[in-house]
């Protein structure tokens, strides 16, 4: 139970820190500010790469974009790392004890191995929660929309503070995972993650004009996080 309220907690904790940000820039206090505070200490804490940390990640990203924009307030280096470390850590397919960590997660909730969700295009379907590579290593744009929209908005966030020299392998990712996508998987309209089944990416040019062929779903919050990467692209 605890493993399974911190990976619901870590999303949720990304937007309770926007809101935090927020609150705190219109009313000019830090009342929302400093129990998250207190909340980041323990996921940075809890999650990292050291021995006594679990070498996790969310199943959904949105606190990397959070965080990210924590530290341009706080300045804090701990904000920082902690968003660097999700974003990389996640697709490691020996990041926990030489295992998947989404596998540990599993066997700890007394998952099996063959349990298979609706809308999963397949059986522990890492591509779904964008898990199945590390980031650098994506040939192509894959899964759950907008999860894929929140953890490369992060990404281009993380090398538009640090430098595009220094992360060379990340912004690659980005100009290619970005072509990939507009270039193949992407509808006129601007709509992405055509597949209903799994509200994300199907094979390239798989664009269907309707509902009833498996298609055309185009989720409003994937168009957002469009124009969200784009926006952090073009910065």
């Amino acid at each position: 139970k605890y493993v399974a309220d911190m990976v619901v907690g870590r999303y949720n904790a990304g937007h309770l820190i926007e809101a935090a940000l927020a609150h705190s820039k219109y009313y000019g206090t830090d009342d929302l500010m400093e129990p998250i505070l207190k909340y980041v200490d323990l996921l940075h804490k809890t999650f990292g790469p050291g021995l006594e940390q679990r070498h996790g990640y969310p199943g959904h990203p949105e606190i990397e974009l959070a965080l990210l924009r924590l530290f341009e307030r706080t300045r804090d280096p701990r904000h920082l790392h902690l968003a660097r470390y999700f974003i990389e850590e996640r697709g490691n397919p020996t990041g926990q004890g030489g295992r998947h960590y989404f596998d540990v997660e599993a066997d700890e909730r007394g998952e099996s191995p063959h349990d298979r969700l609706l809308y999963w295009p397949a059986e522990r379907s890492y591509q779904y929660y964008q898990a199945h590579a590390p980031i650098v290593d994506q040939p192509t744009i894959e899964g759950h929309s907008v999860r894929a929209m929140y953890l490369l908005t992060a990404v281009a966030d993380l090398v538009r503070l640090e430098g595009p020299k220094d992360n060379k392998p990340k912004r690659d990712a980005l100009e290619r995972l970005w072509s990939n996508m507009v270039d193949k998987k992407m509808y006129l309209t601007g709509g992405i993650g055509a597949q209903k089944q799994w509200e994300g990416f199907g094979i390239d040019y798989f664009l269907p004009s309707g509902s009833d062929e498996g298609g055309c779903y185009a989720e409003t919050c994937a168009g957002i996080g469009v124009m969200m990467l784009a926006e952090r692209l073009l910065q």
